[in-house]
């Protein structure tokens, strides 16, 4: 039994917020999962004012606009837990884990081919490298 831990989605038409669920590999997308981790939002969301947020930036002539966040819920016990056990995150989900630092994000595949191409091919030819044969003894001048 392989186990999943993927994105399955509710909310509305053009207005997705996404359930962190782990399920078996061969369940649909909306069928009940095993169990809910979490949540995601990826529309972003301007975060709710407090009574510290200044008006105006300290220059005092630019208004102060807070940046937009996607809102991301997750229950991280449980989550170490089923990853302990062998359950394998869809490539969606590695993405938001390693957002928030649950896990090591990959290394992206562009960065890994544009390093073969840099890099020399691993056999290198004889005639670069001298064999024990081809090298000289040094000869030293005494006066």
């Amino acid at each position: 039994m392989v186990l999943r831990i993927r994105l399955a989605r509710f909310g509305t038409k053009r207005a997705p917020v996404y359930n962190i669920v782990l399920a078996q590999a061969k369940s649909a997308r909306g069928k009940k999962p095993i169990e809910v981790l979490g949540t995601y939002d990826p529309i972003p969301r301007l975060p709710l004012a407090t009574p510290d947020t200044p008006e105006y930036l300290a220059d005092g002539s630019t208004k102060f606009v807070p940046r937009r966040y996607k809102d991301i819920k997750l229950d991280a016990s449980r989550t170490k837990y089923w990853l302990g056990v062998g359950a394998q995150p869809t490539e969606p989900v590695v993405k938001l884990l390693s957002m928030i630092g649950l896990i090591e994000p990959k290394p992206s595949s562009a960065s890994s081919s544009s390093l073969s191409r840099t890099m020399p091919s691993s056999s290198p030819s004889t005639e670069s490298i001298p064999t024990q044969q081809q090298q000289k003894p040094a000869t030293t001048a005494t006066a």
